[in-house]
């Protein structure tokens, strides 16, 4: 059997942290979507956040890294929206467990 890779998600806007195992090594993959959330988030002038998913993602290789992408991307967003920056979203009731 395999061993899994592993990637981290670090707390952020006071939510808990989350750890994600893959079948192949996504790290940079998932490092790189959260990295593009958070670059998204921090600034106003960047556009459609479906359309920053979209293009960042479509660089990688189709399959488990765009997954990886996605997931990273997503769980940062998630965090801010269950954060008390994210205004009054349902989603902070939630707790991140992957």
């Amino acid at each position: 059997m395999n061993k899994p890779f592993t990637s981290y998600l670090a707390s952020h806007d006071g939510q808990c942290s989350a750890v994600i195992k893959w079948s192949v090594d996504c790290e940079q993959a998932f490092d790189r979507g959260v990295a593009c959330a958070q670059t998204w988030l921090s600034h106003d002038d960047t556009g459609w956040l479906w359309a920053n998913l979209i293009l960042e993602r479509d660089v990688l290789p189709a399959g488990v890294q765009r997954r990886a992408f996605e997931v990273g991307f997503l769980s940062r967003v998630h965090q801010r929206l269950c954060s008390p920056y994210g205004g009054s979203h349902q989603a902070r009731k939630t707790c991140l467990q992957l």
